[in-house]
């Protein structure tokens, strides 16, 4: 990480550039050339998110390009966009009354997913139960039911089944969120959840508003996740190795056909150094 903000930004700027974080339908980089957007805060790309898939919607190229199942219902269709190659399984719905949906090329949304905008997902990932409100990037799966709300989920993370967010506390307060070792006031009422690259959760697993995971955590055996769980975690008290995580990746990507290169490592390693 290179400067305050990018430390704000944890976990997500950890193995990216800040410019390459999305923002609405598009990245960071193109969001600030175009509007001088700024993005201080992981709930910055969260509490303006139906505002900027709007404003993007106007200036990208959007429309039905994959397969949709007869028996999948979408809502207000005109303000949907599925990429090519995308699958949409039967009875699968999506809802964009609420805010536009963005699925990006070779997506699978399994069958009776719930999926309400606004609400971005990326390419290659695997979809079903109920997500709303959040941006999912590439390569992540959620295969099984549970639910996501208001979240930031990375690239490579993959969600057992039953892993269920909180996007809403008890007292209906704003929700306060770790940043650099700080508890800092969101001002958000609705917030789930901000995920790291390559994170993984076992069947079950909860995770509190507001809780901050890092990259290559690989979280069991135990069902409740509060506020901040470390990079390279190992369950709720270990550490696994820095060899442990790079072949936990290795064997992900090669599951998409994607090599895991030297820059990949470098990165890896550059984050085992910060714990």
């Amino acid at each position: 990480m290179k400067n305050k903000e990018d430390k704000n930004l944890f976990p997500l700027t950890l193995l990216r550039p800040k410019e390459d974080l999305i923002c609405g339908a598009v990245s960071v980089s193109k969001k600030q050339r175009a509007e001088n957007r700024k993005v201080s805060y992981p709930w910055d790309l969260i509490s303006n998110l139906k505002e900027d898939m709007e404003e993007d919607f106007k200036c990208i190229d959007i429309g039905i390009k994959g397969k949709i199942d007869k028996a999948a219902v979408l809502i207000n269709k005109k303000n949907i966009h599925i990429g090519k190659d995308t699958e949409i399984g039967p009875c699968a719905v999506l809802d964009a009354s609420k805010g536009p949906i963005y699925i990006g090329d070779k997506t699978i949304v399994h069958p009776h997913a719930l999926l309400r905008g606004p609400l971005y997902i990326g390419k290659e990932c695997r979809i079903s139960g109920e997500i709303v409100h959040s941006v999912i990037m590439d390569y992540t799966n959620k295969g099984h039911y549970g639910f996501i709300g208001h979240s930031y989920i990375c690239s490579w993370v993959n969600l057992g089944a039953g892993t269920t967010n909180s996007n809403l506390k008890n007292n209906y307060d704003s929700v306060k969120v770790q940043v650099d070792g700080k508890m800092v006031d969101s001002g958000q009422t609705f917030l789930g959840c901000f995920i790291g690259d390559h994170t993984k959760t076992a069947i079950g697993t909860m995770i509190y508003t507001g809780c901050v995971i890092g990259v290559c955590a690989n979280l069991f055996g135990e069902p409740y996740y509060k506020k901040f769980i470390p990079s390279f975690a190992w369950g709720i008290k270990g550490k696994q190795t820095l060899e442990q995580a790079i072949k936990t990746a290795k064997t992900a990507m090669a599951r998409r056909n994607v090599e895991f290169i030297r820059k990949d490592e470098e990165l890896f390693t550059k984050a085992f150094e910060l714990i």
